[in-house]
């Protein structure tokens, strides 16, 4: 039987070395629909470069692939390897300029970043080294996740996906409210199904989250941006500060007792171990 549904399109961005994961992408994305479509009224559609542009002259490639099919998307997910992509002359590549593009304009980025072994004959060494400085960047921002297999990515992917489309109903209803109008029982039955797919955390699975969360967004000096932080556990984890009595991020990470916060910068960091004196 027919029915009327709204379109979401979900972009693939990643350069050539990771054909796996782009295949991946889009059956994570058609199990959903086979198991949420109907029910949500929601359909979610794979975008990818190679089945989705058209040639056209006229302007810089990867312009023309902003303008035909990065700008109308809706959740953007990239994934790397070993390489970045070849430098478009906005940004270090096709991939990273897509990214630029939905973190300017506040579209949610599922960013991958694989560490499955390789032959390190085969590693392009400049191609390596701007993508290391690119993911210490994107780490900053807390927009990161790692996965050390197609396994293990597809699991997390497929995880996350609940979690994003949670934040992007998020967002549409904020976009209804402030131009006052109500959001219809379409757009809050997607939230609701995309949170029962979630397993509910315990707050010793919480904490587990937490200290990943951290070790993913914090630099070199140990001090995280408290709302990269947010933003990394609101993106890739279950965990809410608010199913656990807290009405804002700062006084839950207090309760663990795992971090220390600096007040003055919005700034957290993992407390060091305490010494066991035998």
């Amino acid at each position: 039987m027919s029915f009327k549904a709204d379109v979401y399109r979900i972009l693939v961005a990643s350069p050539g070395d990771v054909g796996d994961e782009r295949e991946i992408i889009p059956e994570v994305v058609s199990e959903w629909n086979a198991v949420s479509a109907f029910a949500t009224k929601i359909i979610l559609m794979p975008v990818k470069w190679e089945t989705h542009t058209t040639p056209l002259l006229g302007g810089r490639p990867q312009a023309v692939i902003n303008e035909q099919i990065v700008k109308e998307s809706d959740l953007l997910v990239g994934v790397f390897w070993t390489r970045i992509g070849t430098s478009t002359g906005v940004a270090v590549s096709g991939t990273a300029e897509e990214i630029q593009q939905f973190v300017d304009v506040g579209k949610p980025v599922m960013l991958y970043f694989s560490q499955s072994p390789i032959d390190p004959d085969k590693i392009d060494i400049e191609q390596f080294t701007i993508l290391k400085k690119f993911r210490e960047k994107m780490r900053l921002r807390g927009l990161t996740e790692t996965y050390s297999g197609s396994a293990d990515f597809r699991q997390k992917f497929t995880r996350q996906l609940a979690i994003n489309l949670n934040n992007l109903v998020d967002s549409l209803t904020r976009d209804l409210k402030a131009k006052g109008k109500e959001p219809s029982k379409k757009t809050t039955s997607i939230k609701k199904v995309a949170i029962e797919s979630l397993t509910k955390v315990t707050a010793d699975e919480a904490k587990e989250y937490l200290i990943k969360a951290m070790l993913a967004v914090s630099p070199e000096n140990g001090w995280a941006d408290l709302a990269a932080l947010g933003s990394y556990l609101s993106t890739y984890t279950p965990v809410n500060y608010r199913d656990f009595g807290f009405s804002k991020l700062k006084p839950y990470l207090k309760s663990t007792g795992l971090f220390e916060i600096n007040e003055n910068k919005a700034e957290v960091r993992l407390l060091p171990k305490p010494v066991q004196i035998v």
